[in-house]
């Protein structure tokens, strides 16, 4: 019995000098959840994909705050195109848009 109770001053003794303030030693610091960052302030743009007869129709929409509204384009990429490219493509024309 004697070692828990050595234990458990071990773990009472580590916990308060946890939360005395040390000079010296550095101390981790608070990790940010990306909500709280200001560099993710921007609309999203979000993108569906439409499997339709002979390629694929996707659209891609963005809210723009300052004139109130939803713009929305729809691109078709036939079977022939390979599909990952011309996706990747888009992606940075709407991404310059901005």
């Amino acid at each position: 019995m004697q070692w828990f109770y050595r234990w458990l001053g071990n773990k009472i003794r580590h916990a308060r000098e946890d939360n005395e303030p040390t000079i010296g030693l550095v101390r981790p610091r608070k990790l940010i959840s990306a909500r709280e960052s200001e560099e993710l302030n921007t609309e999203p743009i979000t993108f569906k994909m439409f499997k339709a007869s002979g390629g694929w129709a996707i659209e891609f929409r963005q809210y723009d705050s300052r004139n109130d509204r939803m713009n929305a384009n729809l691109y078709v990429v036939n079977d022939e195109h390979e599909l990952g490219k011309h996706i990747s493509q888009i992606i940075t024309m709407e991404a310059l848009k901005r």
